[in-house]
């Protein structure tokens, strides 16, 4: 474990993460999340922003896309935050990597959040933008990623097009993806001092934020408990001290049961979606190998 990891580590479990029986507020949460990014690092050399503006009469929230001059591959990425927080700034370096490592432009979608846009907003919006892309923009050209929430995001919109007769991108690469809120994975409990950032009762307090009274194991919300046949390759990466490591284990296994292609990448002593924490020594690592799987499934355009 680097030092900067150690720090990390300790700063989240004395200022991130929940006191025991703690009440998650919204407007705590995103507010605390504004002051973390309030200083942005630069864009890497040769990574140009567009931002877009939501077009509600075509179903379009809002978006930017990240891209270095000539891209040899599309990636859609879809940010954590438990569905309830954090936005396009919050993610804007790890996705500004992804582009620059990758040599890729990348759509940084911008979906509703709950407790205002409850669940199957998100998706709704994920495979809105989705379906634009495809407009100018072959299956096999693009690659999704996600963290956190949002790495389970992408796998409730890849169900969600295939269940439209939708074309499969060339992989998936997730961040520590939350995909059961019904918090069954035995870690949740087993990880719960381990873990630096969340506790068993914060991770209920943000599904009920996304699930408004809809079933926990309702696979739009929780993916894991949908079929994962006709999944593109899966790249998974999870911390061993993770209350989420056990939704990237059985994600993984029941991926290779239904004949799917996924790695699981597991790390020590990393704190949750370390990879979107670029100036970690080892989110570089990990965003090389992002990289590597990219280049892998789109060898160039």
């Amino acid at each position: 474990m680097s030092i900067q990891a150690f720090f990390t580590r300790w700063y989240l479990r004395r200022r991130f993460k929940p006191r025991p029986g703690a009440v998650v507020r919204v407007d705590e949460a995103r507010a605390r999340m504004a002051r973390l990014t309030r200083r942005q690092l630069p864009l890497p050399q040769g990574v140009s922003r567009q931002a877009l503006a939501a077009q509600p009469e075509r179903g379009l929230c809002a978006a930017e896309w990240l891209s270095v001059q000539d891209p040899q591959r599309t990636v859609m990425y879809f940010h954590g935050g438990g569905y309830f927080f954090c936005n396009l700034e919050t993610h804007r370096p790890v996705v500004a990597s992804i582009s620059h490592r990758a040599q890729a432009r990348v759509l940084s979608v911008d979906y509703r959040l709950a407790p205002e846009h409850p669940c199957p907003a998100a998706v709704e919006d994920a495979l809105a933008w989705y379906r634009t892309v495809l407009k100018d923009t072959p299956a096999e050209q693009i690659v999704m990623a996600g963290d956190s929430a949002g790495a389970g995001l992408v796998l409730a919109c890849l169900q969600a097009a295939q269940g439209h007769g939708l074309p499969m991108p060339a992989g998936a690469v997730l961040f520590s993806p939350w995909v059961d809120l019904a918090g069954a994975g035995e870690s949740v409990q087993t990880q719960a001092d381990a873990d630096v950032m969340f506790t068993p009762e914060s991770l209920h307090h943000a599904a009920q934020f996304y699930l408004n009274g809809r079933a926990a194991t309702d696979p739009v919300a929780s993916p894991l408990y949908a079929d994962m046949k006709g999944m593109p390759p899966l790249l998974i990466f999870a911390s061993r001290q993770e209350i989420l490591l056990s939704d990237a284990s059985r994600l993984h296994d029941k991926a290779l049961l239904a004949g799917v292609s996924s790695q699981l990448i597991l790390m020590s002593d990393m704190p949750h979606v370390w990879p979107v924490m670029v100036m970690l020594p080892e989110a570089k690592v990990s965003l090389r190998q992002v990289a590597a799987f990219m280049r892998e499934r789109v060898p160039q355009v």
